[in-house]
């Protein structure tokens, strides 16, 4: 299963549905990986605030658990086709509806065949994207 940046953010506040929905898929024995942008957007983060030494402690014990997974130029191939299509299939008002990152991770689900594990239900509009929430 495809790790998404807001169930991480949601490991790092502590946030109850998502330590158990974490506590359940490990006692399932359920496997875990992280996409690349997934770290990237959790350092923006720590670059943010004014501690940054305790956010990064806080950060890296979130991903810890998790192997991080390659972007493959496959990948980064599916993820620019997927953003354009999607920016070409909408009014220029409404934007693509999804960002680079989010592409990228709906890219590595796809190409992976693993449902994306998120806080919000945005992955659902993504054509052939499988994904599962908690909240």
């Amino acid at each position: 299963m495809i790790v998404d940046t807001s169930f991480l953010l949601d490991i790092i506040d502590n946030i109850d549905a998502a330590v158990e929905k974490q506590e359940e898929l490990e006692s399932e024995s359920v496997p875990l990986v992280v996409p690349p942008v997934t770290v990237l957007e959790l350092y923006i983060g720590v670059g943010k605030v004014p501690n940054t030494r305790n956010e990064r402690q806080r950060v890296e014990a979130a991903l810890d658990p998790y192997p991080v997974v390659e972007t493959t130029p496959s990948i980064a191939r599916r993820a620019g086709r997927l953003l354009g299509e999607r920016i070409a299939d909408t009014d220029d008002s409404e934007g693509a509806g999804i960002g680079k990152a989010d592409a990228a991770v709906a890219a590595t689900a796809l190409e992976r065949d693993e449902p994306v594990l998120a806080g919000d239900r945005h992955f659902g509009t993504i054509p052939g994207v499988s994904h599962e929430t908690y909240r």
